[in-house]
């Protein structure tokens, strides 16, 4: 005996609203903030004196993803880096316009330009003027060590907007 379509619907139906409101998961969370103002962040990283990680990313670009859900997300979560780093992400590829450092209003494109970010994922580390503070980590290909490289990073430039040795 073959289902009606009625049922068939019905079925579908139930079985949808089931899943949105038991895996509210499936909503996806977003952790961590967009950035596309950054005159105001550039106050916020000089009341702080802290630098910006800055994780240009690509909607279609499975190790951001995977980069973002393995490192940056449990990095916000944690609290133990918000005394060190701000980290935001930038979506490459968008038809909006930002606000850079210097006030200048420009699309997407032209600030990752700025910023000679082509290739996704790419991490750069970045002082209130907009200028880069340590080795930027490009791609995300080597997970075992990435945490190692991600941290000096993070020190080189928590000591370079603090003028440490």
């Amino acid at each position: 005996m073959t289902p009606q379509p009625r049922t068939l619907t019905a079925t579908l139906l139930l079985w949808l609203l089931m899943l949105t409101t038991q895996f509210p998961a499936l909503a996806e969370e977003q952790i961590i903030e967009e950035a596309s103002d950054f005159q105001s962040l550039q106050q916020e990283m000089l009341d702080e004196k802290l630098p910006l990680l800055l994780a240009f990313r690509a909607d279609y670009c499975d190790y951001c993803a995977q980069l973002e859900r393995e490192y940056l997300e449990p990095m916000i979560k944690s609290g133990d880096y918000a005394k060190r780093i701000l980290i935001r992400r930038f979506s490459m590829g968008k038809s909006e316009t930002v606000t850079d450092f210097n006030g200048d209003r420009i699309d997407a494109d032209e600030f990752s330009h700025r910023h000679k970010a082509s290739l996704t994922p790419t991490l750069v580390f970045l002082n209130a003027q907009g200028e880069e503070v340590a080795e930027r980590l490009l791609g995300y290909n080597s997970p075992d060590f990435y945490g190692a490289y991600l941290e000096n990073a993070i020190d080189a430039a928590y000591k370079a907007v603090n003028n440490e040795k």
